[in-house]
């Protein structure tokens, strides 16, 4: 039987009141007016009630301060508050004509929520506005019109040039403009600027290898408004460009490998920065690469990237005395309008490698959400400096109460003075005073309480003598208000960005969770004493994932010896592999699907870093969500007399949504949607009949990845149903084909030789 706590005594004031007026006549027969509260005896008892009252209370939370107290004794700490991070983009529009280099820990804020940045930037006098060349695919209506329209321009040209030719008595070769009209092979583009993000559309994705035609993106650097592009260039000669890129959420996280010995090569996906060069009077394609001071991952996380510009003669922009030739190649997309083309300082340009026989295209790919200049990281945090946390006993292991939490703890930074000798010495912190010598200077730190401990001075860490000052500086924050939306980060208490500076997020800020209560605490300590915080049995992943911090976990399963499909690399899932977990989880929202959610990368990726430092090294962990397969109905029923057919209906909907459902306390015993389960018509047959209302279904079509009736489907790995159609009649069930639909088509690119851009401007 289970081992039930007991409550020591449960009376309230009433009962207590209650008992001891029934008791006045055993023990006090002489007494017999009690009736009443005015009675001075009563008032006495009042007040003993009350007092016994709170004294029972006090005695109840005992077996609550031992669970507290075993908490301490195990070293388990309550998790805190995680901070919020995020991407802050800042303008000089109406600043001064001047390079503002500022540091990281500058302090912004949206709201009362403060921020701060993690990146050096170096903010220019520039805007940018990004553009990419949209490739215009043969099968449109109007390709033929451009290539006619091109085409006889191009002959005209060649026509001019013959006859300049054969006026100065200079032979052309009589098919040069039949061979030249041959050979060249036109794909158009339209100049196309980068989407940003907003409330409505917070995620809009440039494809570099299937929207554009080059694989490339273009930054073109503006001067502000009403400033010549001359007298910028001077100033942004040899200085650092901060680029801010994001990329689109969508997608896996790499593996957690086993740890090795040697460094892993670089990713072959990263970009390539470089800037116009100009060579001579006539234009030419060229570019320069530019010196990449810091180069992030920013294909598979949001990052800065640190480039630095060349010197005044490398700052130009192409001039074109032949309008046909702007925008034509490799040169930078045409942009048609005046205003915007007479502020450009010059272009700089993002692409992918070049794809070879040992990194194929299928490698190489890049999906970008927003790109932008003088960018910076920022995590929700507060900065303190120098706070006196205490002055030391001379007592073994003392403990000093921070004045702010909870605090990050890569952030904490501790000095003992010692006021005698005036003598500073730099406390280290660590996870464990047992490891640590009689007289070396640590201290461990309980983020959440915002408490740090010292040693005892005799054996583990030393202690601070009497009368020694501690100082700590240290950042705090954390929270779900630093979950703010797309543009809330706009103002900053810093003087230097105050004369028409412009600061904004161009994507919204995530990871922000609350810190974990005391009963939750409680309710962990059997999983802590199971797993002792480290991944070895399946129960110890699914136990540690599900309560990441920063994320809202629904569900998590756990497959053994099993790698997941690559479908980008073309590799097969793998089974029996030694040493290898997958494990897969489902966020608890989604406010598009919210039955089959699906985590984005930022969620994978904090999953992934949480298990990071709990998993044994010579373990393979795989984080990825689930893989849903469409899922077709079409099923005709037959609805009892007495009920209204639109209501049995829309309940036979919502019981097929909730049976197929990936989340708890969704499909078949409540858990979601099993894994490896087959997928069976039958099943959802009686799952519908149980539906009150229906007297019974007449058919049922259930189609899977396609409008074809199949009976049933095996799901296998990662697989989970997701019903994507669904069709319900009275009588005989509809076709599948009404319910799946016309599928698309995929849209083939053209070949590109010559890029062209379409000119829409009329004379």
């Amino acid at each position: 039987m289970p081992l039930q706590l007991p409550v020591l005594d449960d009376r309230n004031f009433e009962q207590l009141l209650d008992e001891a007026r029934r008791r006045i006549p055993s023990f006090t027969p002489e007494w017999t007016n009690f009736g009443g509260d005015s009675d001075p005896g009563i008032t006495i008892i009042q007040l003993f009630a009350a007092l016994t009252e709170n004294l029972l209370y006090r005695a109840n939370r005992i077996p609550e301060r031992n669970r507290l107290k075993f908490l301490q004794l195990l070293g388990i700490p309550i998790q805190p508050a995680a901070p919020a991070d995020g991407l802050i983009d800042i303008q000089s529009g109406r600043g001064p004509l001047q390079a503002l280099p500022l540091n990281s820990g500058v302090v912004v804020s949206a709201g009362s929520v403060d921020f701060l940045t993690r990146d050096p930037a170096n903010v220019l006098p520039l805007e940018a506005q990004v553009y990419y060349k949209k490739t215009i695919l043969k099968t449109d209506p109007l390709y033929g019109q451009y290539n006619a329209k091109y085409e006889a321009i191009l002959a005209a040209q060649l026509a001019a040039q013959d006859d300049a030719a054969t006026t100065s008595g200079t032979s052309s070769a009589g098919t040069s403009s039949s061979t030249t009209s041959a050979t060249v092979e036109l794909a158009f583009y339209d100049t196309t600027a980068m989407l940003l993000p907003t409330a409505a559309n917070p995620s809009p994705v440039v494809d570099l290898v299937n929207d554009t035609i080059d694989r490339a993106i273009y930054i073109a650097l503006l001067a502000p408004k009403n400033v010549d592009p001359t007298a910028v260039r001077p100033i942004i000669a040899n200085q650092t460009l901060s680029i801010g890129v994001v990329p689109s959420l969508s997608g896996q996280v790499p593996p957690l490998v086993p740890q090795q010995t040697t460094t892993p090569a670089n990713s072959t996906s990263s970009l390539i920065y470089e800037i116009a060069n100009l060579q001579g009077d006539n234009p030419v394609a060229q570019y320069n690469r530019l010196k990449v001071l810091a180069a992030p991952d920013v294909l598979t996380a949001i990052g800065v990237v640190q480039v630095q510009l060349p010197g005044l003669d490398g700052l130009q922009a192409w001039s074109f005395p032949d309008p046909m030739e702007e925008g034509t190649g490799d040169f930078p997309p045409r942009i048609e309008d005046e205003q915007v083309s007479a502020r450009i300082v010059t272009w700089v340009r993002l692409r992918l490698p070049t794809p070879t026989a040992s990194t194929p295209a299928s490698v190489l790919s890049a999906r970008l959400t927003w790109v932008g200049i003088n960018a910076a990281r920022v995590q929700q945090a507060v900065p303190v400096f120098n706070e006196l946390a205490g002055i030391g006993t001379g007592e073994p292991s003392q403990v000093f109460t921070l004045a702010n939490r909870p605090v990050l703890p890569a952030s904490i930074s501790v000095v003992v003075q010692d006021v005698d000798t005036n003598t500073i010495t730099v406390w280290r912190l660590v996870s464990d005073l047992l490891s640590a010598g009689p007289t070396d200077p640590v201290f461990m730190l309980d983020p959440e309480a915002g408490q740090i401990t010292t040693g005892d001075g005799l054996t583990h860490g030393a202690r601070p003598q009497r009368g020694w000052r501690v100082l700590v500086s240290y950042e705090y924050g954390g929270g779900i208000p630093g979950n703010v939306g797309i543009g809330a980060i706009k103002t900053t208490r810093d003087l230097r960005l105050q004369g028409g500076y412009t600061i904004e997020n161009p994507v919204a800020t995530s990871g922000g969770d609350l810190g974990q209560s005391v009963a939750d605490a409680e309710q962990n300590i059997p999983l802590y004493i199971r797993n002792q915080d480290r991944l070895v049995t399946l129960d110890d992943f699914h136990d540690v994932a599900i309560r990441t911090p920063g994320v809202d976990v629904g569900r998590v399963e756990v497959l053994p010896l099993f790698v997941p499909a690559d479908p980008v690399g073309g590799t097969p899932a793998q089974t029996n592999a030694p040493g290898v977990v997958t494990v897969l989880v489902v966020p608890q929202f989604d406010p598009v699907l919210p039955l089959w959610p699906t985590p984005d990368r930022l969620f994978l990726q904090r999953v992934c870093d949480f298990l990071d430092q709990r998993r044994l090294v010579t373990t393979e962990v795989y984080v990825r969500g689930p893989e849903y397969v469409p899922v077709y109905v079409s099923v005709g029923i037959q609805v009892q007399a007495g009920f209204f057919a639109d209501l049995v209906q829309s309940a036979v909907r919502d019981t097929l949504n909730f049976y197929l459902s990936s989340l708890p306390p969704g499909g078949i015993a409540g858990g979601g949607w099993p894994l490896s389960k087959r997928l069976m018509s039958k099943d959802l047959e009686a799952v519908i009949t149980r539906v009150p209302g229906v007297e019974y279904v007449d058919s049922i079509e259930m189609g899977v990845n396609s409008p074809v009736d199949v009976p049933d489907s095996y799901l296998t790995g990662l697989q989970l149903p997701v019903l994507v159609g669904l069709n319900i009649v009275e009588g005989t069930a509809e076709p599948l084909a009404s319910v799946f639909g016309t599928p698309s088509q995929p849209s083939q690119p053209t070949v590109q030789i010559v890029p062209v851009p379409v000119i829409k401007t009329k004379c």
